[in-house]
């Protein structure tokens, strides 16, 4: 999972759905060193797709902040689905 701190909040965003195919979220944040307002996007993505989502954001932001997390389960679209599929017998 990535969180990615950016003032191009749209060109990020539209370039990683674009070349990656991945959702974003975006969340309102502040900076508490800066004050500055930020977008904070929240993308899940699987781990051999890290790199080009560094060389993506880089390609619209390259003062981005990008935290890179381990993230213990993602569930939904794209993914492992939310819900078993349940058959009866």
């Amino acid at each position: 999972m990535a969180l990615i701190i950016t003032a191009n909040a749209e060109a990020v965003s539209k370039r990683i759905l674009s070349e990656l195919g991945r959702g974003v979220t975006a969340l309102m944040g502040k900076g508490m060193y800066t004050g500055q307002e930020r977008a904070v996007l929240i993308c899940a993505l699987t781990v051999t797709e890290v790199h080009n989502l560094k060389f993506a954001v880089n390609k619209e932001d390259p003062n981005a902040f990008v935290v890179v997390t381990a993230a213990q389960e993602i569930l939904g679209h794209g993914f492992n689905p939310l819900a078993e599929d349940k058959q009866a017998s």
